[in-house]
């Protein structure tokens, strides 16, 4: 766990991390207190992290009825790397908490 705030956990899972250069390719879990808008109280991440300019996107969004990525699968999401746009890293932000752990394995 790396964040915790008052709507719910965040989680990386390093066993799930491959770099190649500077790029980082990571699972995250997003585990919720209380049912979010689709119905879901976990949501798993596929992120690619560019370490060296401060970017990311998104690969991959499950979106799972229980707690801790358990339950059923209410929404599964795969986005072409190519086609998805890179994102800038947000100063002062949990996304940059997260990217400097991130990046710093």
């Amino acid at each position: 766990m790396i964040q915790t705030n008052d709507n719910g956990n965040m989680y990386i899972d390093f066993d799930t991390l491959q770099k190649t250069g500077d790029l980082v390719s990571i699972s995250t879990l997003n585990d919720y207190y209380s049912l979010q808008q689709k119905g879901e109280l976990s949501s798993q991440w596929t992120e690619l992290h560019d370490c060296k300019h401060k970017k990311f996107k998104a690969l991959a969004i499950n979106d799972y009825k229980g707690n801790m990525g358990n339950g059923n699968l209410i929404q599964a999401a795969h986005f072409n790397e190519a086609e998805t746009a890179w994102s800038d890293v947000v100063l002062y932000s949990i996304g940059e908490l997260k990217a400097n752990v991130i990046c710093s394995r």
